[in-house]
């Protein structure tokens, strides 16, 4: 099989699962009346801090082991095999998260900020309430919009890291290895 063939298909199916999260979970919250804001947030949060790094970390090695087991790779080829379609997929999946978000989702964005700030105040930290008083302002305005350029390249940065540390990490460990 073309290894640059793999790495588009995984890509594209990597954005199609994060979507089907999403776009799921969002579905489920606008059409049950009984999710709050603060379920919803946190079903967010447990997708993109659970599901969706086990679901990349475990597409990048699937990939790596689909090919070295036809032959032994170097540090390059597996890494490349775990990132690209990791990258692409995160590119695409959070820009067009993004646009949703600033387009017709704004509603959702909303949802989240209450969902938030509701988890906030019901747990109060007094420390963490004292420190980030800015913060805590702004979430209780609805008209900041929290999903801002600086935001999704932030996000990205942070995101791109993670594919960067565990690309590197599966690249050496199967290096020249046939399994």
């Amino acid at each position: 099989m073309n290894i640059n063939k793999q790495m588009i298909q995984s890509g594209i199916g990597l954005f199609l699962a994060t979507l089907a999260l999403f776009f799921g979970l969002l579905f489920i919250y606008s059409s049950q009346g009984n999710i709050s804001d603060a379920d919803y947030f946190n079903y967010s949060s447990y997708i993109n801090c659970f599901a969706l790094p086990a679901i990349y970390a475990g597409t990048g090695l699937y990939n790596i082991i689909k090919f070295a087991r036809i032959r032994p790779m170097g540090f390059g080829e597996n890494f490349k095999l775990a990132f690209v379609p990791q990258f692409l997929s995160g590119l695409l999946s959070l820009t067009v998260i993004f646009v949703y978000f600033n387009t017709t989702g704004t509603w959702a964005e909303d949802s989240l900020q209450r969902g938030w700030y509701e988890l906030i105040t019901a747990n109060p930290n007094p420390e963490f309430m004292e420190k980030n008083r800015e913060i805590i302002k702004y979430m209780t305005d609805l008209n900041y919009n929290m999903f801002t350029l600086k935001v999704f390249f932030l996000s990205f940065s942070m995101i791109t890291f993670f594919y960067l540390l565990i690309s590197s990490i599966f690249a050496m460990f199967l290096k020249n290895r046939k399994i």
